[in-house]
């Protein structure tokens, strides 16, 4: 009896396993054309602190890596503040690369929607004017939403960022 109930179970286990699908990963795919850079940015923010993190990684069109930074930032007042912060680092780094055109990804639509239309109403206002700023200097410049899980390296990074709060504070 103990058997057959083991066999069955078995069988039920591997019928399980066989249905299940299986979620592809949303990774780095689309490669920008060549010549132009694709800028992947992203926000971490914890209310409990009121700080935040931002990531920023630089591929260039085969994928291989440029230019990466992370930053730890005190008073972030939410997260759409966090990824104004991050799409801001984003700009400084291909600045200071000397990179002229490329294509930003980023997880939060706020941000790319604020950045489309040229208004922010929200306490991020002065950081969008920052970009808005940058974003004069150079040739061209296209936004792009991406999937979070494509996101995923500079979410790290942002989370790395926010580790590095002890450092600052001198702990």
């Amino acid at each position: 009896m103990r058997s057959a109930l083991s066999i069955a179970t078995l069988a039920t286990n591997y019928q399980r396993v066989m249905r299940k699908t299986v979620r592809q990963r949303e990774r780095w795919k689309k490669k920008p054309p060549t010549g132009k850079l694709l800028i992947n940015v992203d926000g971490s923010f914890r209310e409990q602190y009121g700080d935040g993190g931002t990531g920023v990684v630089i591929r260039d069109s085969d994928g291989s890596f440029i230019a990466g930074s992370y930053t730890y930032r005190e008073h972030v007042v939410d997260a759409p503040m966090a990824e104004a912060m991050a799409l801001k680092e984003g700009l400084l780094l291909a600045q200071h690369i000397g990179c002229n055109s490329f294509i930003v990804h980023s997880d939060c639509m706020e941000v790319m929607d604020t950045m489309k239309s040229g208004f922010s109403s929200t306490v991020g206002a002065p950081i969008f004017d920052e970009c808005f700023q940058l974003w004069q200097n150079f040739e061209a410049i296209y936004l792009e939403k991406c999937d979070r899980e494509a996101n995923k390296v500079v979410h790290e990074l942002a989370k790395v960022a926010l580790s590095t709060r002890y450092l600052y504070l001198g702990r």
